[in-house]
C-alpha cells in the first residue's frame, strides 16, 4: 500500500504566524471598515474561519451587514491582497527545518493541505519553487459554501489521496483542525508544536525519525 506524507502550510512549513506579524489584522480591520464597521477585537474575531463557516447569518446581524456573501467576498479578497503583500515584501519565510522534505520526498510522495485559499497557496508553491517539493497542493476555495470543505472536514486530505494514489500516510499540522480532519481521512496525524509547549515534534527535522518508530510499530502489530 502506498503511503503519502500530507503537510498543512501555515505554522508547520510557512512562518507566517508570529506575533509581530500585522498583515492578518490588517486585513480583517480593513475590510470591517470597508462596511463602515467598527474594528474591534470581538469583530475582527467575527471574521475567522472558523465563525463565518459555522454562523455566518449570526455574523453578519450582529455587525450589521445585510448579505454574508459579499461580506466573505471582500474578506477574502483583502486576506488574499495582505498576505501576498506580505510575501512579497519578505515577512513570510519557510521555516529552516523544510530542508528535510526534499530527503522526505525521496522516499514518499508529498503533498500540501491549507486552509488558506487556493491563490495564497499557489503563490508560496511559486515564490518558494516548492513544485519540486509537493506533488500536489490544495487550498480552501473561495466562495461562503466552499468552507464546509475546509478543514476540520477531511475533504481536501481525501482529494490528496486519490490524488496521490494512497491509502494510508500521515498529515503534520499545528492546529487541533488538523488531527480532526486527518483521523477522519484515516491518516496518522502528527502534531508540530513549535514553541516547544505539546505536540509530537518540535521541528520537521524530527519527523523522519517519528514516522520510521510509527511504521515499525504498525508493520509489528500486522
Amino acid at each position: 500500500m502506498r503511503e503519502l506524507i500530507g503537510f498543512d502550510m501555515d505554522g508547520v512549513i510557512l512562518d507566517s504566524d508570529r506575533p509581530d506579524d500585522t498583515w492578518f489584522r490588517d486585513s480583517f480591520v480593513r475590510t470591517l471598515q470597508d462596511f463602515g464597521v467598527e474594528p474591534t477585537e470581538e469583530n475582527i474575531r467575527e471574521l475567522y474561519i472558523s465563525s463565518m463557516r459555522d454562523n455566518f447569518v449570526a455574523v453578519c446581524e450582529r455587525l450589521g451587514i445585510d448579505d454574508p456573501h459579499i461580506l466573505w467576498k471582500r474578506r477574502d479578497e483583502n486576506y488574499i491582497a495582505y498576505k501576498l503583500a506580505a510575501l512579497e515584501r519578505e515577512e513570510i519565510q519557510l521555516f529552516p527545518d523544510t530542508a528535510v522534505l526534499f530527503r522526505l520526498g525521496e522516499r514518499y510522495p508529498l503533498g500540501l493541505v491549507s486552509n488558506s485559499p487556493q491563490a495564497v497557496v499557489d503563490m508560496v508553491i511559486e515564490h518558494f519553487s516548492l513544485q519540486h517539493v509537493f506533488k500536489v497542493w490544495f487550498g480552501r476555495g473561495d466562495t461562503l459554501p466552499s468552507l464546509q470543505f475546509a478543514k476540520p472536514s477531511p475533504q481536501m486530505l481525501l482529494e490528496m489521496m486519490g490524488r496521490l494514489h494512497a491509502t494510508r500516510g500521515y498529515y503534520v499540522g499545528d492546529r487541533p483542525e488538523d488531527i480532526v480532519a486527518a483521523r477522519a481521512a484515516g491518516l496518522t496525524p502528527i502534531s508540530i508544536s513549535r514553541d516547544g509547549n505539546d505536540g509530537d515534534i518540535r521541528s520537521l527535522e524530527e519527523l523522519p525519525e517519528l514516522i520510521a518508530q510509527t511504521r515499525a510499530t504498525v508493520i509489528g502489530n500486522e
